[in-house]
């Protein structure tokens, strides 16, 4: 019978071609890595690598590793739902989030599930919003919350579910060269630098600013692009870019003085961010408990947002909640 440390080792004997450096890898000695690989061909009654300078596969071989990497994995999902299944306090719960919906809902949100669980393991890896649904294929966490525009047709492989489109504003700091004016125009906007995350394409024809296309992708490039929110407000605070925010997320800064939202009226400027999982893979307690913590932040900050961008910007179509989506 087929041994899952046998797969392992034909694994790492394929990808270093050379029995001592994989023996190394994988913390054993060399004859007794060699023994597993060898009662492995014997197990099977086939030669699974061919033994010269560089060790190859042979056909066997190939067919066997091509399957290896599968089993392995489903053997860890298995590992990984029957840890699930003994609940929360005995687990881990992993997310990836992009930089607004983090700053939204996405940080308080863990920090609240930590609260109440306090054995859990949690881990937050804070990325770009393609990354983080790449991070959610990889099975590398167990959910993303990130731009879900690009994804409105997900397939078979993800989940998606919508929770926050909350909208926004332009801003730069108090003395810009663009404050105190009544109105500001996109030919204004136009000769400064925008300083925010990369932004989907839905985004590119609309945005004022100083930026670039990437032709791959279709992705708007600003001229100061960041992954954390914090550096982009650095940047405005110190030059002459500006920024995209939800009010909320900037509101000490206005209250201070030290930032102002630019007169430029942008109905179909918003954020939309949501839930991103794989179809095929069991959601944990820990991980349907957070997201039922992020829905509650998110209903929350919508309200207030919204009473924001009525006082900041007091324009019917703004307050009415009427604003059509950036596409």
């Amino acid at each position: 019978m087929i041994k899952l440390q046998q797969l392992l080792h034909a694994l790492a004997l394929r990808r270093h071609g050379n029995f001592h450096r994989a023996a190394e890898a994988q913390h054993l000695s060399q004859p007794a890595f060699s023994r597993s690989i060898r009662n492995l061909e014997q197990g099977l009654g086939v030669t699974l690598f061919d033994r010269a300078a560089v060790v190859t596969p042979t056909l066997y071989g190939e067919a066997l590793l091509r399957r290896a990497e599968a089993i392995l994995a489903e053997a860890d999902e298995l590992e990984r739902e029957i840890r699930l299944l003994q609940g929360i306090e005995s687990g881990s719960f992993s997310v990836a989030m992009g930089a607004y919906a983090a700053e939204m809902s996405g940080k308080q949100s863990l920090a609240e599930l930590a609260r109440q669980h306090p054995r859990l393991r949690c881990r937050a890896r804070l990325r770009s919003w393609r990354d983080v649904v790449e991070l959610v294929l990889s099975r590398s966490v167990d959910i993303g919350i990130a731009e879900i525009s690009t994804l409105r047709s997900p397939g078979d492989r993800l989940r998606v579910e919508p929770i926050g489109q909350h909208r926004m504003v332009f801003y730069c700091r108090h003395g810009h060269p663009l404050t105190g004016r009544v109105e500001v125009s996109k030919r204004d906007l136009d000769a400064y630098p925008l300083a925010t995350i990369r932004v989907p394409p839905r985004g590119a024809s609309l945005l004022p600013g100083l930026w670039s296309l990437d032709e791959d992708t279709g992705d708007l490039i600003p001229h100061i692009e960041v992954d954390h929110l914090p550096t982009a407000h650095a940047a405005i605070l110190a030059s002459d870019a500006f920024g995209v925010a939800t009010p909320l997320q900037i509101e000490p800064w206005l209250r201070s003085g030290a930032l102002v939202v630019l007169p430029y009226q942008a109905p179909w400027l918003r954020l939309d961010y949501g839930f991103i999982y794989r179809a095929d893979r069991m959601l944990s307690p820990a991980t349907e408990l957070f997201m039922s913590i992020v829905r509650a932040i998110e209903a929350e900050r919508s309200s207030r947002n919204g009473a924001l961008m009525a006082e900041l910007l007091p324009d019917p179509a703004l307050a009415s909640g009427s604003l059509d989506e950036m596409t």
